[in-house]
């Protein structure tokens, strides 16, 4: 297996439903599928970003992404996560904790989440139907 560069940013608390809503949020997917429906999988592409994989996995496939991106045969990978099923794959050097201002909030507090939660601006983009 070759050697691969992954760096994997965490959010603590995302808004999951601004994730959802983010027309960015499919990024990948079909990747992550490949990577756990096809035996011996090697990727075409030479770079993968994921947006939120645990949202598609289960915890045993959470904990096998890492081995599965990397036998793969990508040479890069981007992960923007929440999970520590993933996390706990990770080399410390390969994981970047994004503090978002104010993220000290209390149980107490309404709100439980942060919209800022790593995906790309989509503002610019709009599906035709």
């Amino acid at each position: 297996m070759k050697a691969i560069d992954i760096k994997v940013k965490v959010y603590r608390r995302p808004n999951m439903f601004e994730v959802n809503a983010n027309l960015f949020n499919m990024v990948g997917v079909g990747e992550i599928q490949n990577m756990f429906t096809i035996e011996e999988y090697q990727t075409g592409q030479k770079g993968l970003t994921l947006y939120y994989p645990e949202r598609f996995l289960n915890i045993v496939e959470q904990r096998a992404l890492i081995k599965r991106i990397a036998g793969a045969g990508y040479d890069s990978c981007e992960i923007t996560t929440s999970s520590v099923y993933i996390l706990q794959c990770c080399h410390s050097e390969q994981i970047l904790i994004m503090q978002v201002p104010g993220e000290d909030m209390e149980e107490g507090n309404f709100k439980l989440s942060w919209d800022n939660s790593g995906m790309p601006y989509d503002g610019g983009l709009s599906v035709l139907g």
